[in-house]
């Protein structure tokens, strides 16, 4: 392994450590790896198999024993608390007593492979899908359902026909039809007027009260008519005295 002698003590180890190896001449430098000895055996053994054929697959397997879980029943104290009362029981005492003994009797049931017994359905109520009721023999061997289903048919058929025919020369409405034979109603349209606008009071009121403004307003209207009247014959009278003809 080493191409001089080595002083002092050498080491089994020391054949093994890379960095210790030296390359011998004229050969390149070992690795250090030890090769195992003669009785091992590289991959799987032979001898743990147990190739035995045929005859080893259909008589030896290899199956794990089961392991049967614990099972651990919570007990149900409002069942319990009912058949202690059922069976006369009231006291605390009594109570604890029979919640004990029953709870023995359910982990000896448990033990024995018996299953614990089910509450009380709702007798009403039935879980899953029900079966169908048997169809009666003097039906299916006369054909009655064959009968059945051919009139169904022929009666969908029927009422389909109905649907489709048409009365000749019918024609039916249409939206431009029937809006000109409707008579719209006229659409009376209000000018929007702002609320702000709908009561608003005078601005400046100089009359002391509402009959004097009545009193003051017949009288502009009094005289405005006499004014009309007055420039009506002055316009229709000419300067020399003579009428004017009315327009």
């Amino acid at each position: 392994m080493s191409s001089s002698p080595r002083v002092g003590v050498v080491r089994r180890s020391m054949l093994t450590d890379p960095l210790l190896i030296k390359a011998p001449l004229g050969r390149s430098r070992s690795k250090g790896l030890a090769a195992p000895g003669p009785d091992f055996t590289f991959g799987t053994s032979s001898n743990l198999l147990r190739d035995g054929g045929v005859a080893e697959a259909l008589s030896s397997w290899n199956v794990q024993p089961r392991q049967e879980e614990s099972a651990t029943q919570l007990a149900d104290f409002v069942s319990l608390n009912r058949e202690a009362v059922k069976s006369g029981m009231v006291t605390p005492k009594e109570l604890s007593q029979y919640r004990a003994q029953r709870a023995q009797s359910s982990a000896s049931e448990l033990r024995h492979g018996r299953l614990p017994r089910r509450r009380d359905q709702v007798p009403d109520i039935t879980f899953g899908v029900r079966n169908r009721p048997s169809s009666p023999m003097s039906d299916v061997l006369s054909h009655q359902y064959v009968q059945r289903w051919l009139h169904d048919q022929l009666s969908k058929n029927q009422t389909n026909n109905l649907k489709c025919k048409m009365k000749p020369g019918c024609i039916p409405d249409t939206r431009t039809t029937l809006l000109r034979r409707s008579k719209s109603l006229p659409v009376i349209e209000t000018p929007p007027k702002p609320a702000r606008f709908a009561q608003v009071g005078p601005a400046l009121d100089t009359f002391r009260d509402q009959e004097t403004r009545v009193r003051a307003f017949g009288a502009r209207r009094s005289s405005s008519q006499t004014q009309r009247s007055v420039l009506r014959t002055a316009r229709h009278e000419e300067p020399g005295g003579k009428r004017a003809k009315p327009l």
